[in-house]
C-alpha cells in the first residue's frame, strides 16, 4: 500500500465531503435550530484535517513528523484511521459522485493562501447544486436529521482520535525549538490555533518549567468544615470548602497533601533555604496545574475548539498550613450550576458502598463502570501526551461526577445512574508531585501500605527505578481491576494490610503483583468481558511497544482505551 497516496486521497475526500455536508445543511429548514452548532462542529473538524494535511503529508517524504519520518507502525495507524473516517462518510461520498459534484468541490486547493476562497466557492456551489436537485424532486434520506447527526457523531470520534495522535507530533516540534522560541508566542503555537492542540503544546512547553519566584499562596479566606474526613486525610483527601476573595464566595474542592517526611518532624534544625527547597515541588505542581487548561473547551468559549480530553480539576492555588504539616490544594468544582451541597464521592468510596439491608455492594450500571474506566484511561493517555507523569494514581484520588443530557454536571448519584439519565465522569486528582517525562525522580521512600499496593514492584517501599510511563499505566491497571472486580485493594488485601500495620513491613511486592495479575486473568472476564480483562492484563504486564513514545501511546490506545470504549454502550 502506498501510504502517502492512500492517506492523501482519503484526506482530500474527507475534506470534500465535510464541505459538501456543511453546504447542504445550510439549505435545509429542518436544521434551523441545529444549523449553527453543526456547521461549527464541521468547521472544527476541517481545521484539524487541513492542519494535518499541511503539516504531516508531504508529496516527497510521505507521512512525516515535524522532525523526520514516522515509523511504519505509526504511519499505518494514521492511514487506517483516515480510511475509517472515510468509511463513515462513504454514502455521502457516493452521493457526491452520483450527482457529479466532485467538479464543484475540486476546483482549487484546500492549502495555500487561497484556501479559504476555495472553501467558500465550494460551499456556494454545493448550495446551488442542492437547490437544483430539490427542484427535480430528489429525496436525500442521508440528510434526515437523526441519520446525519448519528454519522457526524461517529465522524467526530475518529477526528478526535486523529487529534489525539497529532498531539504527539507537537512534541517533536517543541523538541526542535530553541529556548527562546519555546514560548506562548512561538510560530508553532500560532499555527496550532483552532486545531485543539494549542493547550497540549503549552503543557509540553511548561512541563519542565519551575514556578516563578513571585508565585505565592492563594489569597482569600478558605473555610473547611470540620468533618471526620479531616482526621484521616489519607482516606479522604477531598472535601468541599468555601473560598472568599474580594467579597466573592465560591464553593471549591479542597485536597490535602501531607508535608514530605523531612518536614513533618521538628524542622527547627532546617535552614530556611532547605525548607523552601523541600516545598518547591509543591509550588511547581500547583503552578503547572493552575496554568494548564484541561477542559474539552476553553473556559468562556463554549463554542470553541476541543482539545484532547483530560478529566482533572482546575486548580486555583494552594494554602500552606504549617501547623497541620500539610498543603491544601484548592480546585474549582466542575459543575455547570451552583452546587446544591451534595457530598463529593471518590471511586474508592463508591466501590465500598453497601446496601444497608442486604449488605451487598451497590454497583453502578455496567455501562457506567466502563464509562468510569474509559475516562481514566483516556485521561492518562493525554496526560502522557503532554509529557507529564501523574505518579499517584489510585481509586481514593478519583472523584466521580455525572453529566445529564441538559449538560448539568453534579456529584455522582447511583439512583440517577440506574435510571440511565446521566453519563459518568471520573476526574483524576491527588497528583503525586508530577514531573515531566525525562526529568529526574527523587527516589523518596514510601511505606504507606495501601498506597504501595498500586505501585509496580520496582517502585514499592524504597524505589529501585526512576519513574516512567509504565508505572503510571501499572497503577491505572490496578484501578481498572478494582472497577472490574468492584472491590478495592483495601478489601482484596485486607488481611495483608493488617499484618503489615502490625509488623511494620510491607507485603512482598512480587506476591502482590502475582495476586493482582491472577485476578485479572481469571475473574475479570466474567464481570466485564474478555476485552476488558485483556486491557487490564496489558497494563499490569507492560505489554506495549518499546520503540518510542508515539508507538507506546498508539499501543495503549489500541489495547486499553479503545476496547474499554466499546463497553460504554452496554
Amino acid at each position: 500500500m502506498d501510504i502517502y497516496n492512500t492517506a492523501s486521497t482519503a484526506l482530500t475526500q474527507i475534506i470534500q465531503v465535510t464541505i459538501f455536508i456543511k453546504g447542504v445543511v445550510s439549505d435545509i429548514k429542518a436544521y434551523e435550530k441545529d444549523r449553527k452548532q453543526i456547521q461549527l462542529r464541521l468547521d472544527i473538524q476541517l481545521v484539524s484535517l487541513e492542519f494535518f494535511g499541511g503539516r504531516f503529508l508531504d508529496e516527497k517524504h510521505g507521512l512525516l513528523l515535524l522532525r523526520g519520518a514516522l515509523s511504519d507502525r505509526a504511519a499505518n495507524a494514521i492511514c487506517d484511521l483516515l480510511l475509517k473516517m472515510n468509511t463513515v462518510l462513504a454514502e455521502y461520498n457516493d452521493l457526491i459522485s452520483r450527482f457529479e459534484l466532485f467538479d464543484d468541490l475540486q476546483t482549487g486547493s484546500p492549502e495555500g493562501p487561497s484556501g479559504e476562497d476555495w472553501k467558500q466557492r465550494s460551499f456556494d456551489r454545493v448550495k446551488a447544486k442542492f437547490k437544483t436537485l430539490k427542484l427535480k424532486g430528489y429525496h436525500w434520506a442521508l440528510f434526515e436529521k437523526t441519520k446525519l447527526l448519528g454519522v457526524l457523531s461517529e465522524y467526530k470520534e475518529w477526528t478526535d482520535s486523529l487529534r489525539d495522535i497529532m498531539q504527539h507530533f507537537t512534541q517533536e516540534a517543541i523538541y526542535g525549538m530553541t529556548g527562546k522560541d519555546a514560548s506562548a508566542s512561538s510560530p508553532l503555537l500560532m499555527d496550532l490555533k483552532g486545531t485543539g492542540l494549542e493547550q497540549v503544546a503549552k503543557r509540553q512547553l511548561m512541563a519542565a518549567a519551575h514556578a516563578p519566584e513571585d508565585f505565592s499562596e492563594l489569597e482569600g479566606d478558605l473555610k473547611i468544615p470540620a468533618t471526620p474526613h479531616e482526621t484521616n486525610q489519607q482516606s479522604h483527601p477531598f472535601q468541599i470548602g468555601e473560598l472568599t476573595h474580594n467579597g466573592h464566595l465560591e464553593q471549591v474542592v479542597v485536597e490535602y497533601h501531607e508535608y514530605p517526611r523531612e518536614l513533618r518532624g521538628d524542622d527547627e534544625d532546617l535552614e530556611p533555604g532547605e525548607i523552601a527547597e523541600l516545598k518547591q515541588p509543591v509550588r511547581d505542581l500547583v503552578w503547572l496545574l493552575q496554568n494548564s487548561a484541561f477542559m474539552e473547551k476553553p473556559t468562556g468559549n463554549e463554542e470553541g475548539e476541543e482539545q484532547p480530553t483530560i478529566y482533572s480539576l482546575q486548580c486555583l492555588g494552594y494554602k500552606d498550613q504549617a501547623k497541620q504539616h500539610r498543603f491544601v490544594f484548592v480546585h474549582r468544582l466542575p459543575l455547570s450550576v451552583e452546587s446544591s451541597g451534595e457530598a463529593l464521592i471518590s471511586l474508592h468510596e463508591l466501590i465500598n458502598k453497601v446496601d444497608s439491608k442486604t449488605r451487598q455492594p451497590l454497583k453502578p450500571s455496567l455501562g457506567s463502570r466502563f464509562g468510569i474506566a474509559h475516562c481514566l484511561a483516556l485521561t492518562l493517555l493525554n496526560i502522557h501526551s503532554s509529557r507529564w507523569l501523574h505518579k499517584n494514581i489510585r481509586s481514593r484520588g478519583v472523584l466521580l461526577f455525572q453529566k445529564a443530557e441538559n449538560g448539568r454536571v453534579e456529584p455522582f448519584d447511583l439512583d440517577l445512574d440506574h435510571k440511565r439519565q446521566t453519563k459518568p465522569l471520573a476526574f483524576i486528582g491527588d497528583w503525586g508531585y508530577a514531573r515531566p517525562i525525562g526529568g529526574v525522580t527523587e527516589m523518596r521512600s514510601n511505606f504507606e501500605v495501601e498506597s504501595n499496593l498500586y505501585r509496580h514492584p520496582d517502585r514499592q517501599g524504597v524505589p529501585g527505578r526512576e519513574f516512567s510511563r509504565k508505572y503510571d499505566i501499572y497503577a491505572l491497571g490496578v484501578v481498572l481491576l478494582e472497577i472490574g472486580m468492584w472491590r478495592t485493594v483495601s478489601q482484596l488485601f485486607e488481611q495483608r494490610i493488617k499484618e503489615a500495620n502490625l509488623t511494620g513491613k510491607l507485603p512482598k511486592a512480587k506476591a502482590v503483583y502475582t495476586t493482582l495479575l491472577s485476578l485479572a486473568q481469571t475473574h475479570l472476564s466474567r464481570e466485564m468481558g474478555g476485552q476488558y480483562a485483556t486491557a487490564v492484563v496489558a497494563c499490569l504486564t507492560n505489554e506495549f511497544s518499546q520503540e518510542g513514545d508515539l508507538e507506546l501511546s498508539l499501543d495503549f490506545r489500541d489495547k486499553v482505551v479503545d476496547p474499554i470504549a466499546v463497553g460504554m454502550k452496554l
